[in-house]
């Protein structure tokens, strides 16, 4: 197995040319391709309570969005305005436990939901991206 890509200049001479070619619209959908199979599977991933919440607020499932930025680029995460961001982070990586006084307990261990559907989605969504550039090379080129 080569541990090098032979001719690596040439090769990323022929993705910049590529990239020349694509239109933010293109970039921005095969990303929101990816982003959208991510998304599924961190909804899948992040746990729910059965608490019935008032007031408003948001199960951490509900509060998943994603932010297209002008570049092209397309994030996945918590919503601000739902203010569970900092819960899901909690949920995900675990905390040590206090009590009122300040005294460190046990250590509660996360549940890595972030990471399972970063492992799980992998492959789905390079798929994604590659049919969603597939389609716009093809209707640039007109095949």
């Amino acid at each position: 197995m080569a541990n090098t890509i032979e001719n690596e200049a040439s090769f990323e001479a022929f993705l910049d040319r590529l990239a020349d070619g694509l239109s933010i619209e293109d970039k921005i959908a095969a990303n929101k391709a990816g982003a959208d199979v991510f998304k599924q599977a961190l909804h899948d991933a992040t746990p729910r309570s059965d608490t019935v919440y008032k007031r408003g607020t948001v199960h951490l499932q509900d509060a998943i969005v994603e932010e297209v930025s002008p570049s092209g680029r397309v994030e996945v995460g918590f919503s601000a305005k739902s203010q569970r961001g900092h819960i899901a982070r909690f949920q995900n990586d675990g905390w040590v436990a206090t009590d009122r006084n300040g005294k460190r307990h046990k250590q509660v261990p996360g549940k890595h939901f972030w990471e399972k559907a970063e492992h799980a989605s992998k492959g789905r969504i390079q798929e994604a991206v590659k049919y969603s550039l597939e389609r716009a090379i093809v209707r640039k080129v007109g095949h």
